[in-house]
């Protein structure tokens, strides 16, 4: 029996990279569906159909998560459809090529706040809206980055956004507590993603500058592995858990 034997689990970003990973670890954990969400539509029914291969019950719901009111109609619609949710991943995000403060328009760092952190406070808004009525309690992991413990050069948009990602994970997981829904967050490192990749095969500069800076071993961190320790979270092994930042990333803050 896996550790998610049963649950409804939402994921966020399910296009490619740590969250199309971490679809594939619900449904072989046991989740009883995974709604898989992103803007890149063919991408995501892509991994939805890894998910039914595997013989998990996967859907997928292109939408752009910093509309409000898209996003409370996937929660809804996953809801009724299920009869309930369990878990979150909200896992979506973006990056932008460095850029100094002192440089950076506005409508780049507002870009990056909106889909890295405004997001992640809409998905939190009506995923909290159904389990504090569902009564049952569940689970909820945010993703937030390296970037949200010490600021990553020429990012300060991306530094902000991850940086406010853990201050919202708190929140939750201490206004929330009597209602029995935990919150976590895990800061991944280095890993191979298409948004690490800019969408091409190689690596884009900056990622080459964050491996010499931020991989002890110099390698990339496998979407896989980053995934793991969501699923964990959202899993009946991690009940006490609550309001923690878990880094992921070999050891790569300490390097």
């Amino acid at each position: 029996m896996g550790s998610i034997q049963g649950k409804v689990v939402l994921v966020t970003g399910a296009a490619g990279g740590i969250g199309a990973a971490a679809a594939l670890l619900f449904a072989t954990e046991g989740a009883a569906h995974v709604a898989l969400a992103d803007r890149d539509a063919d991408r995501l029914e892509a991994s939805a159909g890894v998910v039914r291969d595997s013989g998990g019950s996967a859907s997928a719901h292109a939408f752009d998560v910093t509309d409000e009111a898209a996003v409370a109609a996937w929660v809804d619609g996953v809801a009724a459809a299920h009869g309930r949710i369990d878990c979150a991943f909200n896992n979506a995000g973006i990056s932008q090529p460095s850029t100094p403060l002192h440089e950076m328009e506005r409508e780049a760092f507002e870009e990056v706040i909106a889909v890295n952190l405004t997001s992640v406070f809409l998905c939190l808004k009506h995923e909290l809206r159904h389990l504090v009525a569902q009564g049952t309690g569940g689970a909820i992991v945010n993703t937030s980055s390296g970037a949200g413990l010490v600021p990553a050069p020429g990012q300060p948009h991306y530094t902000a956004a991850k940086h406010g990602v853990l201050g919202l994970t708190r929140l939750v997981a201490r206004e929330y507590l009597r209602n029995e829904i935990r919150c976590n967050a895990i800061l991944p490192g280095i890993t191979d993603t298409p948004m690490l990749r800019g969408g091409g095969e190689d690596l884009t500069d900056r990622a080459r500058e964050g491996l010499r800076k931020f991989s002890p071993t110099g390698e990339l961190l496998d979407p896989t592995e980053v995934a793991a320790a969501a699923v964990w979270l959202c899993s009946d092994a991690a009940r006490r858990i609550n309001g923690q930042s878990i880094v992921v990333d070999g050891g790569g803050i300490l390097h």
